[in-house]
Order: C-alpha cells, then structure tokens, then sequence
C-alpha cells in the first residue's frame, strides 16, 4: 500500500512536470535575441532609407545643376539675341548657347518627364527647336548678306515670344526641383529625431515587457514558496502559455515536493510505528485479562457442563462473546491505527475522535498507572481533517504525557483531555 501511494505521488509530480513542459519554449534568450534582430532591422532600415535618401538628392541636385545649366544658357541666348538686335553682334553666341540648351536638354529629357507633365515638357522642347531654326534663319540672312527690315521683325517677336516662354519654364523647372530637394533635406534632417523617439518608444516597451515577464513569475514563486512553507506540498502549476528558464526551477521545486511527501509520509509512518510498539505491551497486557476470562469460562464449562442449567451455560456463553469480541474489539483499533491509508480531508467529530484515541491508548495508560480524564464540550462543530493523522497527533500527546508522568515519580495522576 505504501509503496502504491508513493507510486501514486510520482505520477501526479510527473503529470504536473508534463504540464511544465509541454508548453512551446519561448525563452529570455530569444526574447533578447528578437529584441535584438528588431533594433539591427530598424538600424539598417533607418541606414538604407537615409542612404536612398542621399541618393536621391544627389541626383536632384545633378539634376538641379543641369537645370541652371540650361537656364543659363538660354538667358545667355537671349543676351546675345537681344546684342544682336541693338548692335548687330553675339548672334553666333546666341545659336551656339542654344545648341548647348539643346545638348543639356536631352541629356536630362527622361528627369523632366518625371517633374513636368508630358505636354509641357514638349512644349520646353518644341519651343527651344523653333527659338534655334529662328536664329538660324537669321545666320542665314546674315550670311547671304539680305537686309530684310520686315522680316528681320518678325523673327524678332517670335524670338522674343519663345525665348520668354523657355525662360519662364526653366526657372519653374529649377524652383520647383530645388523645392523638391529642400523638401527632401528637411526630411532627412528630421528622420534622426523621429527614430530617436521611436528607439525610446520601442525601448520603453520592451523595458516593461521584459520587467513584466521576470516580475510577474518571480512573485508567482514567492506566493508557492509561502504556500509550501505553510505545508501545502501540492505541485506548481503552469501561469503562462509558454515555458522559459523560470520553468526549469519550477520543475526543480515540483520535484523538492515530490521527495518532500515522501519523506514526510515516511516520517509519519515511522512515528506511527514507534507508537504501534509503545501501545504493544499495553495491548499484550488488556489482550490477557479476556483471554483469561474466556479460559476460565471455557474451563468451567468444560468440568461443569453437566451439573449447569440451560440459564446458566447461556450466560457464559454470553459471556465468551463479549469476551471474545472485546479481544477483536482490541485488535481492530489497533489495527485501523496501524493500517496505511490515504491523506483524506473529511468533516470530523473531534469529540468521537478523542474517545477513539483514549481508547486505543487505554491499555498504555493503565500499564502506567495513569489515569485520563476527558472533558469534552457538547455539540461541536465538524472540523475538516484527515481523521489519521489528528488521531496520530492526539496519541503522541497522551504518550508524551505519560512520557512527563512516569518521569515525574507521581503513582496516580489524571491526565485531563479538553476538547
């Protein structure tokens, strides 16, 4: 039976371990290696973002560049084509920064597409093409030597109309990308504070999860330290859906317990034993007296029986009975002491139980030349207990009050029972 229970113990310590450690592991080490992969992830987002960034304001201001490169030599054409009209000079100058616009123009055609719309960009394009056939057609005048007033004017205006419009769209064209790429700048003079703030925000976070996940099981195994401490040996239960390192030492502390119950059933059952051979002699000696009466009777029965009524032959057999049923009246309480059983928790009259254990301690008390009175209170209320071990309890103080008795000297004390 003992070893059945300790059997029974291991199997309930083993399924709480499976508990334990069925959960699907989620450690501090990868909570701290995840905090880490997180915190490179978003550095190196933060490194690519701001180098893309980078890149892309450098090419703004190639582009930017290109586009005052353009400006300016379309205001170096109108220059000259405005020296030529009022001097006669710098039209070679005038066609040659407008080829150099032409040039720069569609080095750079694809980038305006993607600032300006399609149709103004054709525009830009169509408008430099005209502005440099007309200077051309004025070379060619020039050249053959025909002094064409009229003509001359006319080429004047559309020059002067074209020129206007491909300055005004090349100065657009430099604000708005120079707009675009202090834009950009601001951008990137501000990403350092808001990924400071995110850092801060993230760490904060992972500070209080992290506090969390140690404070939360490290009080948990303050409060099932304290419950054991008061005696409550039941294993540790899972709080969380996961296991870490706190696991291993719940483990370690459900298997404490188990050898804690075991030592502790064999600590009663040793206790149980010494008091079973302390109450040995005192049974052996309440055993004789109705072994002998039942002796006696029998004898006399057996040299009597013809000379005994029917009365008198009823009453001793009665009386064998009686006997007889006080000697396994004897044996059974001893037994029912001895005997191993399961802890169980069971409302209890204290009152009845006190008897029983007086009883069973009778035989201990005369053998001693004690005496016992009890004074129990009527009407008790039940307690819950384990009816064994209180019994055990209440027998170790009336050995040890025998115990302080026979040490003391005195023949005849009462030992007094309240309850």
């Amino acid at each position: 039976m003992y070893k059945k229970n300790i059997f029974q113990k291991k199997l309930v310590s083993t399924t709480a371990d499976n508990g334990l450690l069925e959960r699907p592991q989620f450690s501090f080490r990868l909570h701290i290696s995840l905090v880490f992969i997180f915190f490179s992830l978003f550095s190196m987002a933060i490194i690519v973002g701001s180098v893309i960034a980078i890149n892309r304001i450098q090419k703004k201001l190639h582009f930017v560049q290109a586009s005052e490169r353009y400006l300016f030599e379309i205001e170096q054409a109108r220059r000259s084509e405005k020296n030529y009209f009022l001097y006669g000079t710098n039209l070679e100058n005038a066609v040659q920064n407008a080829s150099n616009a032409k040039s720069i123009l569609s080095q750079n055609l694809q980038k305006i597409v993607t600032v300006l719309s399609a149709e103004q960009t054709e525009t830009i394009v169509v408008h430099l093409d005209r502005y440099r056939s007309l200077l051309q057609e004025l070379m060619v005048l020039e050249k053959n030597g025909i002094d064409s007033s009229a003509k001359k004017s006319k080429i004047e205006n559309s020059l002067r109309k074209y020129g206007a419009e491909m300055v005004k769209v090349a100065a657009a064209l430099v604000d708005k990308e120079q707009d675009s790429m202090n834009a950009m700048l601001h951008l990137i003079q501000r990403i350092p504070i808001y990924s400071l703030v995110v850092v801060l925000l993230i760490g904060l976070f992972v500070a209080r999860f992290l506090v969390q996940r140690l404070i939360k099981p490290l009080k948990y195994l303050v409060e099932c330290t304290h419950r054991i401490a008061t005696g409550d040996f039941s294993p540790i239960k899972p709080i969380r859906k996961y296991r870490d390192e706190f696991t291993t030492v719940e483990v370690a502390i459900n298997r404490m317990l188990e050898q804690l119950k075991s030592h502790e059933a064999a600590m009663v059952e040793s206790h149980k034993l010494r008091a079973v051979g302390t109450l040995t002699a005192g049974v052996a000696h309440e055993l004789n007296n109705p072994l002998n009466n039942i002796m006696l009777t029998a004898h006399t029965m057996l040299e009597d029986y013809k000379d005994l009524s029917e009365d008198e032959l009823l009453e001793m057999v009665n009386d064998l009975i009686n006997e007889a049923d006080r000697s396994r009246s004897i044996v059974r309480n001893l037994l029912d002491f001895a005997r191993e059983s399961e802890s169980i928790s069971e409302p209890l009259d204290l009152g009845a139980l006190v008897n029983d254990t007086i009883k069973l301690a009778l035989n201990q008390v005369k053998v001693s030349g004690a005496k016992i009175e009890t004074q129990i209170q009527p009407d008790l209320p039940r307690t819950r207990g384990d009816g064994q071990q209180l019994k055990q309890v209440f027998l170790n103080l009336i050995l040890n009050a025998l115990v302080t008795f026979k040490s003391s000297g005195i023949v005849t004390k009462p030992l007094k029972s309240q309850c």
